[in-house]
């Protein structure tokens, strides 16, 4: 009788288990639970182990996150035994109506920020600020992002960050605003040493051995540098464009002479320092600025980690009512899938964390739709490799570096093979915060920064996102095959220019059968819009809109076509239906002889320079302003073409519109159907105020402003 009410228990519990197929997560939750809705887990890990137990997979799980925030210091990993079927995936749901955050930050109580009683330190800070700035020990807790900065990074050297109400407290910095500027170089370094060195193979002038690049040294003219020279053991760091505005490294102090107003860098920058068209004194405006020190704590917000100490130094925002610090210091991403297929993470929050939102290695199928991820020191979602994935209806903003990284597919097969991810539908914006150059808000292609670079990225579809502020490129890409359609970008290149809303610098034998089309690029001080660096081979752009309202910065390119290395015949030009407004250049273009472009039915509103055809003979020879180059009528105008409103960017063509009158087989661009659309994850759209959708900008100084002499 025992062995039958055993054998029935069992069964019973066996059905329950094979008819739970829906799992809760609670903080009010307890592992112990069974799952159910009146009795939820409370850790995802739990819920995780739960749904590996089911034994039939096929009719998929769900599981359903009640609001409130899930902590964790190590990534939640999902592998290949926590995917779900095609028909029927394993979905992680917000609640309904609820707020979910997944946050990789631990919280300390504003009773562990101290009074500086100690009187070396207490020297470091400026008189008026003393008492204001609080040190919270490090030495408690065990982290993994405190060890110090490298000598010389180009990311975000790999230290925690520092939260307050959700928000990012910013770094101290001198100068606040703006930069500092070398006064003259006096060694170039890093490999490119003065006239008389041999410094392409690292000999100085009249040395018998090979020696490594030397570090490079400046003439500086802010005197404050001469405040930081008690603190060199301690480390030092500047940040700077070194020689050009696309190269942005992170270099520690190794000496500074206030005699001779001169610094000296511990590691030679690549390339050496000092701009490098005016070698070897450079040109005086070469930009940099320090990071990360007590002595330059002085606006409310600020903070540095001194790495000798273990203790972060804190200046608390203004109306700071004693809320918890958030210490980001977790392990890789917030959560991170290897080799996972068929899965949805849906309205979801991520914040905080030193790392990636998501990160998917060799995954297939994963939709992440509808959420927000936001204060990342990476990137929001990075994909590695795998199929089909996709990024729809999310909001990417405040990332230290870009909003997601692709590539997948195999290039070096016939036919190529395509990974399929989507990126659809996001709005992404406000990135770049950290690593200020080559951090796209999607990146389909490009690996490295200033000399090109390339990662397999085949055959990917990024369409209907809106994207805008950032401090250098909006999409960069190489590779094959992928469609890039339907987007809208804008005020991009704040920062850092010689790069566009689209951007590669690859080679015509590895990247090509890209398409363009229907995208909306707009107000960009010193961006270029779609811009071939290196090759263009079977690049198909058609159907763009450019409004650059360029104000007089060095660039403001419409559309920027570079020959590169490519043969010098038979590679044509497919480029039609596109429109150009208020942009410096128009149209630029350096392309093969050819019979075979596709060059028509461009028009340039107001440009500058309208077009400048360009084009390579087989003998080598570039052969400048040859309209023959298009094979089809182009059309140049100085006031508006027929729009229905030009002056309030409303670029829809008018029924008698004299560009159709002009150019009768110019195809109108369906502009209602560019940028952001309401779908099952995106129920509202943001206004034309809430991101100041047609203006410039704040006015903050670009690259090519002028420099103070602070002398």
């Amino acid at each position: 009788m025992k062995g039958v009410m055993l054998f029935s228990t069992l069964l019973i519990c066996s059905v329950l288990v094979h008819a739970q197929t829906t799992f809760y997560v609670s903080p009010a939750g307890n592992d112990t639970y069974n799952g159910s809705k009146n009795k939820p887990f409370a850790t995802l890990l739990k819920a995780r182990e739960a749904v590996r137990k089911l034994r039939d997979k096929k009719q998929g799980s769900t599981v359903v996150i009640n609001g409130g925030s899930y902590r964790f210091t190590e990534p939640f990993e999902l592998t290949k035994e926590d995917s779900g079927n095609q028909k029927n995936p394993v979905v992680y749901t917000a609640a309904k109506n609820q707020v979910v955050n997944f946050v990789g930050s631990f919280s300390v109580g504003n009773n562990q920020l101290k009074p500086i009683n100690d009187k070396e330190t207490l020297t470091r800070i400026r008189p008026s600020l003393q008492g204001k700035i609080l040190a919270l020990d490090l030495t408690a807790y065990q982290l993994n992002h405190i060890k110090g900065y490298p000598n010389i990074f180009n990311d975000d050297g790999g230290i925690l960050g520092l939260f307050v109400n959700g928000s990012r407290m910013p770094m101290s910095r001198y100068p606040n605003t703006g930069y500092m500027a070398m006064k003259k170089v006096i060694v170039n370094g890093g490999g490119q040493e003065t006239k008389n060195d041999d410094w392409a193979n690292y000999y100085a002038a009249g040395a018998k051995d090979k020696r490594p690049p030397r570090p490079g040294i400046f003439e500086y003219r802010d005197n404050r540098a001469a405040s930081w020279v008690s603190q060199l053991e301690r480390g030092v760091w500047l940040k700077g464009y070194w020689r050009i505005p696309w190269q942005n490294e992170s270099v520690r102090i190794g000496n500074i002479d206030t005699i001779a107003k001169t610094i000296t860098l511990k590691e030679p920058v690549p390339g050496g320092i000092g701009n490098k068209y005016t070698r070897p004194e450079g040109n005086g405006m070469e930009q940099y600025w320090l990071l990360n020190l007590l002595e330059e704590i002085d606006m409310p917000g600020e903070w540095a980690i001194d790495f000798k100490d273990k203790k972060i130094y804190f200046y608390p925002p203004e109306n700071y009512k004693g809320e918890p610090l958030e210490i980001a210091d977790s392990k890789g991403a917030v959560v991170e899938m290897n080799n996972v297929s068929n899965v949805v993470f849906k309205n979801i929050n991520i914040e905080q964390s030193v790392n990636e939102g998501f990160k998917l290695n060799e995954c297939s199928n994963v939709l992440i739709a509808g959420c927000t991820i936001k204060n990342i020191n990476k990137y929001a979602v990075k994909i590695n490799g795998g199929n089909n994935n996709t990024v729809q209806s999310c909001d990417l903003y405040n990332l230290g570096e870009g909003g997601v990284w692709l590539s997948g597919g195999d290039e070096s097969v016939t036919p190529r093979i395509a990974a399929g991810h989507r990126v659809i539908n996001n709005h992404i914006y406000n990135f770049g915060e950290i690593v200020h150059i080559y951090v796209p808000a999607v990146n389909a292609g490009f690996t490295g920064g200033g000399g090109g670079g390339h990662h397999t990225c085949v055959g990917n579809y990024v369409a209907h996102n809106l994207i805008h502020d950032t401090p250098h490129g909006g999409i960069i890409y190489g590779s094959w095959d992928n469609v890039f359609e339907y987007n809208e970008i804008f005020r991009f290149c704040k920062a850092s220019n010689d790069l566009g809303a689209f951007y590669s610098y690859d080679l015509y034998t590895r990247s090509g059968n890209n398409t363009f089309a229907y995208n909306f690029i707009h107000n960009s001080d010193d961006g270029d819009g779609i811009y071939f660096d290196h090759d263009h081979y079977d690049m198909h752009v058609y159907g763009n809109i450019l409004a650059l309202n360029s104000r007089g910065g060095k660039r403001g390119i419409g559309f920027l076509f570079k020959h590169g290395s490519m043969p010098k015949t038979t590679y044509p030009i497919d480029c039609h239906d596109n429109i150009s407004v208020n942009c410096s250049y128009g149209f630029e273009l350096v392309t093969s002889e050819s019979p075979l472009n596709n060059w028509q039915n461009n028009v340039a509103v107001n440009c500058k320079v309208p077009f400048e055809f360009k084009y390579v003979l087989a003998t080598g020879k570039e052969v400048k302003q040859d309209p023959s180059v298009a094979n089809g009528p182009n059309r140049t105008y100085t006031n508006n073409p027929g729009f229905v409103n030009m002056e309030q960017m409303n670029f829809q063509l008018l029924p008698n519109a004299q560009l159709l009158k002009d150019l009768p087989n110019f195809k109108p661009i369906p502009v209602d159907k560019i940028g952001l659309y309401i779908d099952e994850y995106r129920k509202l759209l943001p206004t034309d105020k809430e991101i100041d959708r047609f203006s410039n900008g704040d006015g903050k100084m670009s690259l090519n402003q002028a420099i103070l002499d602070r002398n």
